[in-house]
């Protein structure tokens, strides 16, 4: 190949890793990314990522911050065995800067009296949950979890 031929591969190169690049930073696509892999950390039992995925500034309608569901979520999910979170019925609303993913959660797993309690719980919710991302930096891959909310679940005080 002679020197124009490799201009022009990588100048084809360079344009396909740009529509890429631009498709895969699109708002939605990162909160839905952002939000399966929060998932898949909760699956794997990566409390260090799962974390990274919350918002210092969290807050939900129980009272709850990052520290406590941070905590309180290693200890749910300490009880079982193994686990798995799938969402179905997904719908991603986004205002800029604000991204919501509304999707019903369905957990499987085997685990100790707790975790079968939490898999029953969850999966019996017949609404969606909300998730609440904000866009938390300049890059377009910085999201952040800011709030979580299911309209059925009622956490009494003092349970938690």
């Amino acid at each position: 190949m002679n020197r124009r031929n490799y201009a022009l591969s990588a100048a084809a190169f360079g344009i396909a890793l740009l529509i890429h690049c631009v498709a895969l930073w699109q708002p939605a696509r990162q909160v839905r990314l952002h939000q399966q892999h929060l998932l898949r950390s909760v699956e794997n039992r990566d409390w260090p990522r799962f974390e990274s995925f919350i918002d210092d500034h969290y807050s939900d309608r129980w009272g709850h911050d990052k520290s406590f569901v941070t905590k309180e979520s290693r200890e749910v999910f300490r009880q079982f065995i193994w686990v798995t979170v799938q969402q179905r019925e997904d719908v991603i609303s986004m205002t800029p800067g604000l991204g919501a993913e509304s999707a019903r959660l369905v957990i499987a797993g085997a685990g100790g009296p707790l975790g079968e309690a939490v898999k029953q719980r969850v999966n019996g919710l017949a609404g969606p949950c909300e998730f609440r991302w904000k866009k938390a930096g300049w890059k377009p891959w910085e999201w952040k979890l800011v709030e979580f909310d299911q309209a059925e679940l009622e956490i009494p005080d003092g349970l938690w």
